[in-house]
């Protein structure tokens, strides 16, 4: 969870101060691991969640960020390492019936946990949600979560996706390859180039905030043209009128400077399960 404007940095706060940590904190020396459900990133706006236009996002609306699963590991890492207690992600997945999103987003996730694991995160298993599309709470069956289609038009006829035979892949092998890598990318990225949609299950409102409950019938949203694996996300900063404002002002006058992904700022985030 992040503010998107500098107005919105005190409801994160005090939402993050109340969520995050008090219960965990209050049974930790009775526990034998700690499960991770992470899905992706939210933007706070006011009341709402903002719906960031040039962000990427799951068919229910939230942002594909592979580096808060990293970020989420070390921090919960550094609060109870003194328990060492381990932990295993219990949730992580995208709904997205195309699949061509959730193949990129499989693999930059697990790359994700690996640099964790080569940080001092003890991580014991990682559960992909989910195995066959599923009723989604509020959602119903709208978004596609799962690595099996599930034809509820034909007898509930299970189909594989592509991601089910990459998982298995990776299972089977234990590795993620460059290749793999580099094809899943490449695939979602000449969908985003050649403007092509995708079904999108959130109302949006003239305000650029998304309403809690899921459309009956989608909309179509793009693919974004955005470089969102993991380590090459680069996080903008505030985005309310006077941040942006004072962004515009002081430009001139700041260093120019190259972007790096996270992969070359810290020489420790070395994905050696990548192989060729």
């Amino acid at each position: 969870m992040r503010p998107y404007g500098l107005y919105d940095i005190a409801a994160v706060s005090l939402a993050n101060s109340l969520t995050l940590f008090p219960y965990i904190d209050g049974i930790s020396e009775k526990l034998d691991y700690i499960g991770i459900n992470y899905y992706g990133q939210e933007v706070v706006s006011g009341a709402g969640l903002k719906l960031v236009e040039n962000d990427e996002y799951s068919e229910s609306g939230r942002g594909v960020y592979p580096d808060g699963l990293y970020r989420m590991l070390l921090q919960f890492h550094e609060r109870y390492r003194h328990l060492k207690i381990p932990f295993i992600i219990t949730e992580n997945g995208v709904s997205d019936e195309t699949d061509l999103i959730r193949r990129p987003y499989l693999l930059e996730h697990l790359l994700a946990v690996y640099a964790a694991i080569k940080m001092g995160v003890r991580v014991l298993g990682y559960l992909f949600w989910t195995i066959s599309d599923n009723w989604e709470w509020a959602d119903g069956y709208g978004p596609k979560f799962g690595l099996v289609a599930v034809d509820r038009a034909n007898n509930l006829a299970r189909i594989p996706r592509p991601s089910y035979h990459l998982f298995s892949k990776i299972v089977n092998t234990g590795k993620v390859t460059r290749e793999d890598r580099e094809i899943a990318w490449d695939e979602l990225q000449r969908a985003a180039k050649e403007k092509k949609t995708r079904p999108f299950y959130r109302a949006v409102n003239k305000h650029g905030l998304m309403y809690a409950g899921g459309l009956d019938e989608p909309v179509q949203r793009p693919y974004i043209d955005r470089d969102w694996r993991f380590g090459h996300y680069e996080m903008e900063g505030l985005q309310d009128h006077l941040s942006r404002f004072s962004r515009f002002i002081i430009r001139p006058f700041s260093p120019k400077r190259k972007t790096k992904s996270q992969e070359k700022k810290n020489p420790k985030l070395i994905l050696q399960p990548l192989e060729t």
